[in-house]
């Protein structure tokens, strides 16, 4: 096993430890720092994949951007109100840890078990990225731009609504 593997080894273990306490902590500010240590730990591994420009989109879009989003939020709303305690539906959160269980057991069987050619992997420059956005690509990204867009309006609508009420 090469240095390369145990980095990603620890990187994608940090990035499932974190993403499972966001899920299970009971403190809504200590999710979102577990939600910002998981981001950081896709980061470093688009890093070691050698895709460094979504490394560092992935920083500063989602670490950056998506985390001062939660902490605002958090900031602007009253949530020591909210508990997240003891859910009654025992049943249904051990049948779902089994089934999440048995799905990552047959995942990791199936990836282990790969055989995969050794190929000379794709460096991308920033500035190829940007030619088949902006050529091939260009119809897409202008309507995901559209779509976010009118998601953005779709989100003031509802909000205008329940404010009026």
């Amino acid at each position: 096993m090469n240095t390369q593997m145990i980095f990603f080894i620890v990187l994608a273990l940090i990035a499932i430890v974190t993403a499972v306490l966001v899920m299970g902590l009971n403190r809504i500010a200590h999710r979102v720092v577990s939600m910002a240590f998981s981001f950081f730990a896709v980061a470093g591994i688009y890093f070691l994949l050698g895709a460094e420009f979504i490394g560092i989109i992935q920083i500063m879009v989602y670490v950056g951007a998506i985390t001062i989003l939660f902490i605002f939020g958090m900031m602007m709303t009253d949530h020591r109100d909210i508990g997240f305690g003891p859910d009654p539906r025992k049943a249904q959160q051990v049948l779902s840890f089994v089934g999440v269980a048995t799905l990552l057991g047959i995942m990791l069987y199936g990836i282990f078990s790969m055989d995969l050619p050794t190929a000379e992997p794709y460096v991308g420059t920033v500035e190829s990225i940007g030619l088949e956005l902006y050529g091939h690509y260009f119809i897409a990204f202008l309507g995901s731009g559209f779509l976010l867009t009118s998601a953005l309006i779709g989100a003031v609508v509802i909000a205008r609504k329940e404010a009026d009420e």
